[in-house]
C-alpha cells in the first residue's frame, strides 16, 4: 500500500513538473500534441472500423457459402434419410464439396452418411439433433476438433407428411478466416505506425509554418519601446491571417505614437500657457522687490497684476482638468435619459442675462416636441454652454440663437451668432487642444472650451459641425441620437 502511495506522489510530482515546463505551455507544443492524438484516434478508429467490417463480411460470406452447401447436401439427402443410398453418398467427393464437413443424420439422431474428412464426436451430434427438434430453419454452430476450428450449419429435412425425417450437418474449418484477419492486423499495424509517422512529419512542418511567423513578428513586438515608437512589423510573404495581425498591430501603433505625440504637444502647450502668467508674476514681483517704492498703491498695482496672471492660470488648470475628466474618466459618461427642451431653457435664461449685459439679443427656437437623449446632464450642459458663451463673447452687436429639432432619429441643437466669424482655413483647426484663431488671440480665452465640447459630444455618439464666414457670424451645430 506504501508503495503504492509513494508511486501515487511521485506520479503527481512528475505530471507538476510537466505543466510547469514552459515548453508544455508553448503553441507550438499544443498542436503538436493535440495533433498527433487527433490523428492517431482518428487512424484506430478508420482502421478498427475497416476491420470489423472486413471480419463481418469474410464471416458473412462463409455462412452463406456453408448455407448454400448445407441446401445442397439437403437436396442430395431428399425426403429420407433413412434411404439414403450409397449412390449419393458418393456425391459428396464432388468437386464442389471439396473441404467441407458432411453428416447425414435420420430421424432418430444415428448417423446414415459422413464425408470421410472428419469425424465428430457423438454427443456433439446428438446436442445438434436435441437443438434442431422443434426447429424449421438452420442453425449454426462451432466446434473444436484438434487444431481445427469449425463452423456447422445444421438444417432439418422433412417427408412429405411434413415430419423430422432427419438432420443434415455441413461445416468447414475458420482457421483461414482467423489466419487472415491476423494477417490484415499485423498489416494494419505497421499501416498505422507509418501514417502516424507521416502525420508527426507533416505536424512538424506545418507547427514551424504557423510558430516562426508568431516568433518573428513577437521578436519585432518586443523590440519596440517608447523611445522608438515610429518603429514598425514589417510584414513578410506570410499567410494572410499573420501579415493581417501584422497591419492591425502597426495601426495600433500608429494611434498610440499619434495619442502620445498630442499629450507631449498638450503638455508643452500647457507649460507655455503656464509659462507666460508665472513669467509675468516673477517679473513683477522682482520689480516692485528692487524698486524702492513702498507705497500702497504701487504694492496694491502689483498685487491686482499678479492675481490677474494667477486667475488666468487657475483658468488654464481648471479647463485642462475639465478636458483629462471627459476623455480619459470613463464615470463621467454615465448617462440618462435627459429632456433637452427643459435643459436649453435653463441654459437660454442664463445665457439671456449675460448676453443683455453686452446689449445682445439671445433667442432660444424649439421646433417641435419631446426632445429626449441618452447623456449625462452636467457634461451636456458644460459642452452646450462652452460653445454658447464663445458665441456671446465673440459677438459685439446682432443676436445669438440657441434653437431645437429634430430629424431622422437624430436631435439637432443649433447656435448661431451673428459674431466675427472664424476664417476657413482656421475652421479645422478650432477642436484642437490651445487654439486659437489669430482674430481672437486678443480676447480672453484658454482655448480649451471647443476641445472639451467636442469630446463630450463624440462621448455620447454624437457630432459637432461648424460653418462660419468672416464679419457674418457663425453656426455650431450638435446632433445627438434620439432616445425612444
Amino acid at each position: 500500500m506504501d508503495i503504492k502511495k509513494k508511486l501515487s506522489k511521485q506520479f503527481g510530482v512528475w505530471v507538476t513538473k510537466l505543466k510547469d515546463d514552459p515548453i508544455f505551455s508553448t503553441l507550438k507544443f499544443k498542436f503538436l500534441f493535440w495533433n498527433i492524438i487527433l490523428s492517431t484516434v482518428s487512424i484506430a478508429v478508420i482502421l478498427l472500423v475497416f476491420f470489423e467490417t472486413t471480419q463481418y463480411i469474410l464471416y458473412s460470406q462463409f455462412n452463406s457459402n456453408l448455407l448454400y452447401t448445407a441446401n445442397e447436401v439437403s437436396s442430395i439427402v431428399g425426403h429420407s434419410s433413412s434411404s439414403f443410398s450409397a449412390n449419393k453418398v458418393s456425391q459428396f467427393h464432388n468437386k464442389k464439396f471439396i473441404g467441407y464437413f458432411i453428416v447425414v443424420l435420420n430421424s432418430n439422431g444415428h448417423v446414415v452418411a459422413e464425408s470421410n474428412n472428419i469425424k465428430l464426436n457423438s454427443s456433439f451430434i446428438t446436442s445438434v439433433f436435441n437443438a434442431i427438434q422443434d426447429k424449421t430453419n438452420s442453425s449454426v454452430f462451432t466446434q473444436k476438433i484438434g487444431n481445427q476450428d469449425l463452423s456447422l450449419i445444421s438444417i432439418p429435412t422433412f417427408n412429405s407428411f411434413g415430419d423430422l425425417s432427419g438432420v443434415v450437418i455441413v461445416g468447414n474449418s475458420i482457421n483461414i478466416i482467423h489466419d487472415t484477419l491476423h494477417t490484415l492486423l499485423i498489416v494494419m499495424f505497421f499501416m498505422a505506425l507509418i501514417f502516424i509517422f507521416i502525420v508527426v512529419l507533416f505536424t512538424f512542418y506545418f507547427s514551424d509554418k504557423i510558430t516562426d511567423p508568431l516568433a518573428d513578428i513577437t521578436s519585432q513586438i518586443v523590440s519596440i519601446t517608447g523611445f522608438n515608437l515610429n518603429q514598425r512589423i514589417k510584414t513578410k510573404n506570410y499567410d494572410k491571417e499573420f501579415n493581417t495581425m501584422s497591419e492591425e498591430f502597426n495601426k495600433l501603433l500608429n494611434r498610440l505614437e499619434n495619442t502620445f505625440d498630442r499629450e507631449k504637444s498638450f503638455i508643452n502647450d500647457v507649460a507655455h500657457e503656464i509659462k507666460t502668467p508665472l513669467a509675468i508674476i516673477n517679473g513683477e514681483t522682482e520689480l516692485y522687490l528692487k524698486s524702492k517704492k513702498d507705497d500702497i498703491v504701487s504694492y496694491k498695482k502689483m498685487l491686482d497684476a499678479n492675481l490677474y496672471q494667477a486667475r488666468k492660470i487657475e483658468k488654464v488648470l481648471n479647463d485642462v482638468l475639465s478636458l483629462a475628466r471627459v476623455e480619459y474618466n470613463t464615470s463621467s459618461y454615465i448617462t440618462e435619459k435627459i429632456d433637452i427642451q427643459s435643459l436649453l431653457s435653463e441654459i437660454a435664461m442664463d445665457m439671456k442675462i449675460i448676453a443683455q449685459t453686452k446689449g445682445i439679443e439671445c433667442n432660444y427656437i424649439i421646433n417641435g416636441k419631446d426632445f429626449y437623449v441618452f447623456s449625462n446632464k452636467e457634461n451636456l450642459s458644460k459642452a452646450i454652454l462652452n460653445i454658447l458663451t464663445n458665441s456671446i463673447k465673440y459677438t459685439k452687436k446682432g443676436s445669438v440663437i440657441l434653437s431645437l429639432s429634430k430629424k431622422a432619429k437624430n436631435i439637432f441643437i443649433s447656435i448661431e451668432d451673428t459674431g466675427i466669424g472664424i476664417k476657413e482655413e482656421d475652421l479645422p483647426k478650432i477642436f484642437n487642444r490651445f487654439y486659437r484663431s489669430p482674430n481672437v488671440r486678443n480676447i480672453e480665452g484658454t482655448g480649451l472650451g471647443l476641445s472639451i465640447s467636442k469630446s463630450i459630444i463624440e462621448g455620447y455618439k454624437g457630432t459637432i459641425l461648424v460653418e462660419s464666414k468672416i464679419s457674418l457670424g457663425t453656426k455650431f451645430t450638435i446632433i445627438l441620437p434620439e432616445f425612444r
